[in-house]
């Protein structure tokens, strides 16, 4: 089984929406037996739940969603996922810090530039979101 770890700053707006975007483009495609997909933090975080204007975003998508608790990625992440994709260079750094490096080139950004936490009903987060989860999708040997 392959598995994705999405990252963000705090866990409860960019990496959990990449999370459920994927998971509904792993369903769709009948693989969701042969891929886990899961989210963390880049920084420390106190379990704070999905941030509501990415749950409205969601919504209005039609990406099914459930609740959701943040946490931090931590150095056995490392060693338990095939790929740790960030949202922007920052948590590449943090993620590469809390994990010693990245010995085996797990660690990568989602698309060629940072994500933006775009507060304006979240539609360019979630169009770079989508765009850099097919990619993920397709280049995914399975």
């Amino acid at each position: 089984m392959k598995k994705i770890l999405f990252v963000c700053s705090g866990n409860t707006g960019r990496s959990p929406m990449a999370e459920f975007v994927m998971k509904k483009l792993v369903n769709d495609a009948g693989l969701s037996e042969k891929i886990f997909i899961a989210s963390a933090a880049s920084k420390p975080t106190e379990g704070g739940d999905l941030h509501e204007g990415i749950a409205a975003k969601l919504r209005e998508e039609k990406i099914p969603y459930t609740k959701h608790t943040a946490r931090q990625v931590t150095a056995d992440d490392y060693k338990n996922f095939d790929r740790i994709v960030c949202m922007d260079a920052g948590n590449i750094e943090q993620v590469e810090k809390i994990c010693g490096g990245d010995p085996d080139k797990k660690i990568s950004r989602l698309i060629e530039k940072d994500i933006p936490w775009d507060k304006n009903g979240f539609a360019t987060t979630y169009e770079d979101i989508l765009r850099g989860c097919k990619k993920i999708l397709e280049t995914l040997k399975i």
